[in-house]
């Protein structure tokens, strides 16, 4: 979706993000670029906004959280008001965008992942499952992200430059587990097998 046509937008900074679901009691996540940042450290390049990832079956309890905010499924380029109904996989409803009035800027992209009360689940792959304790992460702060192979693995797909920049500061500094398991989810010719191998 190109943003610009849907009203302008200024996202919330990674501590605003935070602090906004900090009383949250349900899962969430920090994901996407900021993701990668929280895992090693530091930051290697701007990003355009802060996203935070729920799961699915959360959705009822992110809901009654977001009591008084405007906020809208973002699909298939059309952005239609969310009332609480399920969002549905197969109708790609991965995407909540927030704003606080309706006359205001969207502040936040929540995206919706799949999940058990176990596992973390690919939603390309549902045959792919991580433990939770393992699929995200959390900062000495106590700030929870997404597990930076598993963040690579979504970002495998579009190989945007930016995506291309996060793979070289943050490939080299998975453990063996995490490499394992995204070379063994990339197809064979992608150019970040490469990488990986190097690592081997």
């Amino acid at each position: 979706m190109a943003p610009a046509a849907y009203g302008p937008w200024q996202p919330l900074d990674l501590p605003s993000a935070v602090h906004c679901f900090a009383a949250a009691r349900f899962r969430w996540w920090i994901s996407g670029g900021h993701a990668l940042d929280l895992h090693l450290g530091r930051s290697w390049r701007q990003h355009e906004d802060t996203d935070v990832g729920v799961v699915r079956t959360d959705l009822p309890q992110l809901y009654d959280f977001l009591t008084g905010w405007d906020v809208h499924i973002a699909a298939a380029g059309v952005l239609t008001p969310w009332r609480g109904e399920p969002l549905q996989l197969d109708q790609h409803q991965n995407n909540l965008w927030c704003r606080r009035a309706p006359d205001g800027p969207w502040i936040l992209d929540i995206t919706i992942g799949e999940g058990s009360d176990q596992h973390w689940i690919y939603r390309r792959d549902q045959s792919v499952q991580v433990p939770w304790e393992t699929a995200v992460l959390t900062t000495t702060d106590g700030v929870p992200y997404l597990a930076p192979e598993l963040q690579l693995l979504y970002k495998s797909k579009g190989l945007r430059a930016k995506d291309e920049a996060d793979a070289a500061e943050v490939i080299p500094y998975l453990d063996g587990r995490q490499r394992d398991l995204l070379e063994g989810e990339l197809a064979a010719d992608h150019p970040w097998q490469r990488r990986l191998s190097r690592l081997s």
